[in-house]
């Protein structure tokens, strides 16, 4: 599965984004740098085109390799 995450100083672009689509997403900030980041999972091609055109922000893309929880 892959991971996209798109990192920006303005949430109201990402939430946008995140919106038009269907996956599953999350939208996190750091107060300290003033930084929104937005991790969506199990995305189509679209989206990440869509995220790479978007002016004044970064994006990667990952490909998940392990996902735990750890028991007591």
């Amino acid at each position: 599965m892959k991971v996209l995450f798109v990192e920006g100083r303005n949430p109201e672009p990402l939430r946008r984004l995140a919106r038009q689509h269907p996956y599953p997403y999350r939208l996190l900030y750091r107060a300290e740098q003033g930084l929104y980041l937005l991790e969506v999972w199990a995305y189509g091609p679209e989206l990440e085109a869509r995220a790479v055109g978007l002016e004044g922000f970064r994006s990667w893309s990952f490909e998940l390799m392990e996902e735990g929880q750890r028991h007591p």
